[in-house]
């Protein structure tokens, strides 16, 4: 006597599919059960927020690791370097940095495959950008701890070369899921303009780092070339 019901509301493609419903709080609660003897109708939401929970860790673990954390262990590989006087603590810095994202992002990632798996709705194209991060930052890793050649072996361009690639499209696919993941969870907009204010305050950073760099590293190469002509006169004299 006792019926568990569920309703939901979705678009519909033109050919008639059935599309994938939101996943508003007011979506995930619309079931409950309802006794026909007695007349009560209960609304049975534990599981629901469960999994809104699940939902909102994902999104959240996923979004400090790959859509913050790694742009800005990039930003460390790429400007620390060239400052004098920090040796190889930019580095050990950059290595940390990606780190602990890389650890992060596999909690974000399982977090994702185990909704996928027990909620039954999946989201091919977000999974499928995930499964690909995935993939590169395992290569990225597995490439920078086991195969890292000195800088003076004749591979070692090729090296540099995997290792920019991998990194500048891992950070591109993931800025891009991590946005995806917003419109999925239909997360508030102030949730997704904040994430969108904090990468263009980075690029701002970056690009302006960028300039300040190559300004400072021509300077100084100007000023070696200088010493450089200086001591050569005074052999010559």
């Amino acid at each position: 006597t006792v019926v568990n019901h569920a309703w939901q509301e979705g678009l519909v493609s033109e050919d008639g599919t059935l599309k994938a419903h939101s996943f508003s709080r007011s979506n995930l609660q619309s079931y409950g059960t309802i006794d026909f003897i007695s007349g009560k109708v209960s609304k049975s939401d534990g599981d629901v927020n469960s999994q809104t929970m699940l939902r909102n860790v994902h999104g959240i673990l996923n979004t400090v690791s790959w859509g913050i954390m790694m742009p800005i262990g990039v930003m460390m590989g790429r400007y620390l370097k060239v400052v004098d006087g920090l040796g190889s603590t930019w580095f050990h810095l950059h290595r940390a940095c990606q780190s602990l994202a890389f650890l992060i992002g596999i909690v974000g990632f399982g977090t994702g495959l185990y909704i996928g798996n027990h909620s039954g709705v999946h989201h091919s194209p977000h999974r499928c950008i995930g499964i690909t991060l995935m993939c590169l930052a395992s290569a990225q890793v597995l490439v920078a701890v086991c195969f890292r050649p000195k800088k003076d072996h004749k591979y070692r361009i090729f090296w540099n070369i995997f290792h920019y690639i991998v990194g500048y499209a891992t950070i591109a696919l993931a800025i891009w899921n991590v946005l995806k993941g917003f419109d999925i969870l239909n997360a508030h907009n102030v949730w997704k303009n904040s994430y969108v204010g904090i990468i263009i305050s980075l690029g701002a950073i970056a690009v302006i780092l960028e300039v300040t760099t190559w300004i400072w590293v021509c300077n100084k190469k100007r000023a070696k070339n200088s010493e450089d002509h200086v001591a050569i006169g005074e052999q010559l004299t």
